[in-house]
C-alpha cells in the first residue's frame, strides 16, 4: 500500500484534535501534504479565540483571504469563515495565572469589525465578560443584533441590569443552550449576576433545552422559577454547581422546578471550592451537610423516570489534611439513592484533579455505600459507571485498579470505566491544586471587585488607542 486511504488519515487527524494540547500537532499535520490540509484546517479553525485588538485584526484579515491554492479541488478548501463554529471573545482566566504577560481580555470596541455573515456555520459564542452597555453602546447593539445563527451562548462574568440581560437573550432567536457560569479558578469573580430592581422582562425561548448555571445567582433563579422565565417542562439538560457551606436556596429552587423531566443532570461542587466562614463555622458546616442531604432526599428526582445521564461534579478531595472526613461528600450516596429512572445509562463521578497521595484510598467518599447502591435496582442496570479525572498524577491503569477495588461490583459486571483526560506530574499542572478549604470574606461576596480598567477614562483611552491602530498610527 503506497498511501493510506483518506478515511484513515481523517480518523488520525480527528484523534489528534481530541487531545488537549493539539494545536501545534494540527499545524504540523496541515504542513505535511496536500491531502492532510482540509481535515487539519477544519479543526484548527473550528474554535477561534479573540482577545486584544491585534488578534481581531488578524482574524478579520483571514476572513477576507481566499483559501490557499493546492492540487485539490477548490471545493475541498472552503474559506476560513465557513470553518468557524465556536467564537470566543476573551478568555476567562484568573489574573494571577497570566504568567506569560499576555492579555486575555477582549476589547469590546472591536466586535463591530467582526462580520458574522462570513461565518455561516457559527453556532457557539462565548463571551468572557459583559461590560456596561453605556460604555459600549454601538458594540453592545452589534452583539445583540449581529449573531443570529448562534445556538449556544456562554457568558462567564458580568454585573448586569435586568434590562441588559433581557436585551442579550432577545438577540439570539435560535438559542438552544445557555450557560450563565463563572470563570473556573477565578478567586474574586462572581460570575453572572443581576443588579438593580426588577426582573428581566423576557422568557427563555422554548428552543432553549440546555441550561448551565455555575454557582447560580439567586435573583436569576427567582426570575427563571417564580416569574415565568423558564417553563418547568422545558429543559432536558441541567447543570448546577454550588460551593461547600453555601446557601442552597437557588439549587433547591431549580431542582424542584425542572427535576421531574430532565434527561441529563450534572450537579456538584464548583471549581475551586471556596467556603464562606460565618459565626459558628462548625455549626454552619453541620447545617450545610444536613441541608444538602435533605435537598436531595426531598427532591423531585424520585418522580423522574426519564433521566438518562447523571454526572456528579467536584468529587476530588477538599480537605487534604483530613482525608477520611466524609461529611462534605456525604450527599453523593443520598443523591444516588433517590434515582428511580430505569432507563439511566451513565453515572459519572468527575474529579478535576487527583494527587498521588490522595489516590491510595480516596477515603473522603463513602465508596462502600456507592458500590452497594450501584448494585441494587434500578442502578444495577446502568451500562456505564464512569470515573473521570481531568488532571491526574497517576497513570490510568493504576487508577483503574484502585477504583475497581473500591467499586468491585461495578467492575465485576463490566460497567466500570476510568477516563484520565490528562496525566501529568505535579510540576506540570495548569493550576496549583487546592491544599485546603479556602475562605472567602463577606466583602468578596457582597461587593464585586473593581478592576483598574473599569473607569470611563480607561474606556476612553482604550477607544482612542484602537482608533489610532485603525488609522495606522504607531502606538508603541
Amino acid at each position: 500500500m503506497k498511501r493510506l486511504p483518506q478515511e484513515i488519515i481523517d480518523e488520525i487527524i480527528d484523534a489528534v484534535a481530541s487531545e488537549r494540547a493539539h494545536v501545534s500537532t494540527l499545524r504540523s499535520c496541515a504542513l505535511t501534504c496536500a491531502s492532510w490540509v482540509p481535515r487539519a484546517r477544519r479543526h484548527l479553525f473550528s474554535t477561534v479565540t479573540l482577545t486584544e485588538p491585534s488578534t481581531v485584526r488578524a482574524f478579520v484579515d483571514r476572513l477576507h483571504t481566499p483559501p490557499p491554492r493546492t492540487r485539490l479541488r477548490p471545493s475541498l478548501l472552503p474559506p476560513v469563515g465557513h470553518l468557524v463554529r465556536h467564537l470566543r471573545l476573551g478568555v476567562p482566566v484568573a489574573p494571577n495565572s497570566r504568567q506569560d504577560g499576555r492579555r486575555y481580555d477582549f476589547s469590546f470596541y472591536t466586535i463591530e469589525d467582526i462580520n458574522p455573515a462570513l461565518m455561516p456555520n457559527l453556532t457557539t459564542l462565548s463571551v468572557a465578560e459583559i461590560p456596561e452597555p453605556h460604555f459600549y453602546a454601538s458594540a453592545f447593539r452589534w452583539l445583540c443584533q449581529g449573531f443570529k445563527t448562534v445556538k449556544t451562548l456562554r457568558l462567564s462574568r458580568g454585573i448586569l441590569a435586568p434590562e441588559t440581560l433581557a436585551r442579550i437573550l432577545g438577540g439570539f432567536p435560535r438559542l438552544s443552550s445557555l450557560q450563565l457560569s463563572y470563570p473556573e479558578a477565578y478567586r474574586d469573580c462572581v460570575g453572572i449576576r443581576l443588579i438593580g430592581e426588577g426582573i428581566p422582562r423576557v422568557r427563555l425561548r422554548h428552543s432553549v433545552q440546555h441550561l448551565i448555571l455555575g454557582v447560580p445567582d439567586l435573583p436569576i433563579v427567582e426570575w427563571l422559577v417564580q416569574y415565568g422565565g423558564l417553563a418547568c417542562t422545558q429543559l432536558v439538560s441541567l447543570s448546577l454547581l454550588f460551593q461547600p457551606q453555601d446557601d442552597l436556596q437557588a439549587v433547591q429552587a431549580m431542582l424542584h422546578h425542572t427535576g421531574r423531566t430532565l434527561t441529563e443532570l450534572s450537579i456538584g461542587y464548583a471549581d475551586p471550592p471556596y467556603v464562606l466562614p460565618l459565626e459558628g463555622t462548625l455549626r454552619h458546616r453541620l447545617e450545610f451537610v444536613q441541608g444538602i442531604q435533605d435537598l436531595f432526599k426531598y427532591s423531585p428526582l424520585k418522580a423522574n423516570l426519564a433521566l438518562r445521564a447523571l454526572r456528579i461534579e467536584g468529587c476530588e478531595a477538599i480537605e487534604h489534611t483530613r482525608p477520611t472526613r466524609q461529611d462534605l461528600h456525604s450527599w453523593i450516596p443520598v443523591l444516588l439513592q433517590q434515582i428511580r429512572a430505569v432507563r439511566l445509562e451513565t453515572v459519572t463521578l468527575s474529579f478535576r484533579r487527583l494527587r498521588q497521595i490522595d489516590s491510595s484510598r480516596l477515603s473522603w467518599i463513602d465508596w462502600a455505600a456507592v458500590d452497594t447502591l450501584l448494585a441494587t435496582s434500578p442502578l444495577k442496570t446502568v451500562r456505564r459507571i464512569e470515573v473521570e479525572v481531568e488532571e491526574s498524577e497517576i497513570q490510568r491503569d493504576q487508577l483503574f485498579h484502585r477504583v475497581a477495588a473500591l467499586l468491585p461490583r461495578a467492575a465485576w459486571r463490566g460497567a466500570l470505566r476510568v477516563r484520565v483526560l490528562r496525566e501529568c506530574p505535579m510540576s506540570q499542572w495548569d493550576r496549583k491544586p487546592i491544599s485546603e478549604l479556602q475562605y472567602m470574606t463577606l466583602m468578596d461576596c457582597v461587593d464585586p471587585p473593581v478592576h483598574q480598567d473599569s473607569g470611563s477614562a480607561a474606556y476612553a483611552e482604550e477607544y482612542e488607542y484602537y482608533q489610532n491602530i485603525r488609522m495606522g498610527v504607531d502606538c508603541s
